[in-house]
């Protein structure tokens, strides 16, 4: 019996003595003495298997029976999440199994691991707020050691952070607390998941070369393992990194062995997936100003699956190619009420005005003081770096200079900040 035991064993006789109304005189009688018993359950001495045993059977607890029910739990809860971690659907009766196992009280290490799987299975099904309500709650129960608790609050933590869009917090608890090291006892798979996060972190924080070591620890550690789809996330992630740190040979390295894997694997082949992939080519190539190839995977992106995401790529492009007739086809094909993100709607505007050439300054002036604060406060630097160069040779034209060095800051400061996280 491991010492985590004994102590899970000392709080249930604890439970159990107070479920009954019992003293500790009463329980400890003729076994050991009440101040020993008060030890025990409180998990400050460990002491030999035949006293817990003869504690709980005055308890009317088997230990040994206890122990087959405790292991059998266990084999469940790690079954399903593991089942969650490869994005495989839970059937009717696993889903009604695990909302059975939930408790108010955490009196055992098995109760915290029934809430994390059952907190892993509600970010499965997009109950945010109701998966992070639950992870609160056991928060406090979480000792940071390499034991399973601490692995699967870490992963579970780490995913809805990633949701929420807070990745500063990924990086500085990874900084601060060196939490991949809890990991390390964890599975291959698990480990390679947390790397992956990691690396969309740093990504999504504009650190590239940490994201890219970390992707690399990722597929070190996923190495020899047969879960497809996870591969190609690996794949599709490592080329849009190094798509951005301008290594676009490498990243379409990266991209065409996702197309294999995809061309390959029947499983994987959704249209999610290839609209996904072809998206990410289609920005290489735009990264490379070859506009035309760009236009042209954007357009694959969307058969496979509308995303309008994509189509706001895919105007970009059109516009850098100067194919107006394509950039009015899809303005007219996608009217602003299509969309529902708000930096679509901004490089919506942007875009209709400058393929209309309608520069009149009072005109421009709004759409700057409406959209660059925005992109400034969201932190979405490759949209300044792209659209506020635009914006001040309009103002150029108008001869308005004071405008377009306003421009010009927006996007000098947006390169500083790209240039300090990357080099932190």
């Amino acid at each position: 019996m491991s010492d985590y035991d004994s102590k899970n064993w000392g709080r249930l006789i604890k439970f159990h003595r107070q479920q009954q109304g019992l003293k500790q005189d009463d329980v400890s009688m003729g076994v050991c003495t009440p101040s020993y018993l008060s030890r025990i359950e409180n998990g400050v001495v460990i002491a030999e298997q035949t006293v817990y045993e003869m504690l709980l059977a005055r308890l009317g607890i088997d230990l040994a029976q206890e122990k087959d029910n405790l292991e059998m739990k266990r084999s469940f809860f790690e079954t399903i999440y593991a089942k969650l971690l490869s994005n495989e659907s839970l059937m009717e009766n696993e889903i009604s199994q695990l909302k059975s196992f939930q408790k108010e009280i955490f009196q055992q290490e098995i109760d915290l691991l029934a809430g994390l799987v059952y907190s892993r299975y509600l970010f499965s099904i997009d109950c945010l707020n109701e998966s992070r309500k639950l992870l609160l709650k056991i928060e406090p129960f979480v000792t940071w050691h390499q034991d399973r608790i601490t692995q699967l609050y870490i992963a579970t933590s780490t995913n809805l952070h990633l949701s929420f869009l807070e990745f500063q917090q990924i990086i500085l608890r990874e900084k601060d607390q060196h939490v991949s090291n809890y990991m390390n006892t964890a599975n291959r798979f698990e480990q390679a998941n947390y790397y992956y996060h990691l690396a969309f972190a740093h990504h999504r924080n504009y650190s590239f070369q940490q994201a890219l070591d970390y992707m690399n620890s990722a597929s070190l550690a996923f190495s020899h393992q047969y879960k497809p789809l996870f591969q190609l996330k690996l794949y599709s992630m490592k080329g849009v990194i190094l798509n951005d740190l301008h290594r676009f040979q490498e990243a379409l390295v990266e991209f065409e062995a996702g197309q294999d894997l995809l061309r390959n694997v029947e499983s994987i082949q959704t249209p999610r997936q290839w609209s996904s992939l072809y998206n990410n080519i289609a920005y290489c190539y735009e990264c490379q100003g070859s506009f035309r190839k760009a236009m042209s995977y954007y357009e694959q992106a969307n058969r496979f699956e509308e995303d309008l995401h994509t189509v706001i790529n895919w105007m970009r492009a059109s516009y850098q190619e100067r194919d107006e007739e394509m950039l009015k086809m899809l303005l007219r094909a996608y009217p602003k009420d299509r969309f529902n993100v708000t930096h679509h709607h901004y490089q919506l505007l942007l875009l209709k005005c400058a393929s209309e050439g309608d520069f009149e300054l009072t005109k421009l002036k709004d759409i700057e003081e409406l959209v660059f604060p925005y992109f400034q406060q969201q932190e979405y630097y490759s949209l300044t770096l792209y659209y506020a160069p635009l914006w001040a040779s309009f103002y150029e034209k108008l001869h308005a200079y004071k405008q377009a060095t306003t421009c010009f800051k927006y996007a000098l400061n947006a390169s500083e900040k790209v240039r300090q996280r990357m080099s932190s």
